[in-house]
């Protein structure tokens, strides 16, 4: 039984690199688990250079020793390690997006705020820019959702867009100042 999460960092520089190491933690975690059998949430790490880190917390996994085995040879580029700062964030709730949590993937639907909060680890479902929401409201999350951890809760975090509330973190990001 893994009793420690684990951190991995892969030098993942933007989030497009953090889901690509998110995909390949469960490729090599396998299938024929639960869809919530772990949690994986990606953390921003500064020393000695900026970049995000992957933590596994999975309580009935595999033990430590082999599962950081598994890791270490899947993912020979990455350190794997059981002290990391971003483990310590992950455990107090306080930082992190959740790439994988349970629920995830009954809510990355056309849903509710209030079946959100029902259906997955969400604690709660924020609007940005004093978006008020209602246990009713729909949201469109089909495919991706990223809540964060916020002081000790699971935090959803959604704005307005053209077809109605969707997440604030969306799949394809576009850089900053892209167009000059």
């Amino acid at each position: 039984m893994t009793t420690r999460p684990l951190a991995v960092d892969a030098d993942a520089r933007d989030l497009a690199a953090a889901e690509h190491l998110v995909h390949s933690l469960d490729e090599m975690l396998g299938t024929g688990r639960p869809e919530d059998a772990y949690v994986i949430s990606t953390h921003v790490v500064r020393e000695p250079t900026a970049r995000f880190v992957a933590v596994l917390d999975w309580p009935d996994g595999p033990a430590v020793e082999e599962l950081t085995a598994l890791l270490a040879d899947g993912l020979p580029q990455a350190y794997v390690t059981l002290d990391s700062p971003a483990i310590d964030e992950a455990a107090a709730r306080s930082a992190g997006r959740l790439a994988r949590y349970p629920g995830r993937t009954s809510i990355e639907t056309v849903t509710t705020v209030a079946a959100v909060e029902a259906d997955s680890i969400v604690d709660a479902v924020e609007g940005l820019a004093g978006i008020s929401l209602g246990p009713d409201d729909t949201l469109d999350l089909t495919g991706f959702a990223r809540p964060v951890w916020r002081a000790g809760r699971c935090v959803l975090l959604v704005q307005r867009a053209a077809g109605g509330l969707v997440p604030f973190e969306v799949r394809h990001q576009i850089p900053c100042c892209s167009d000059h």
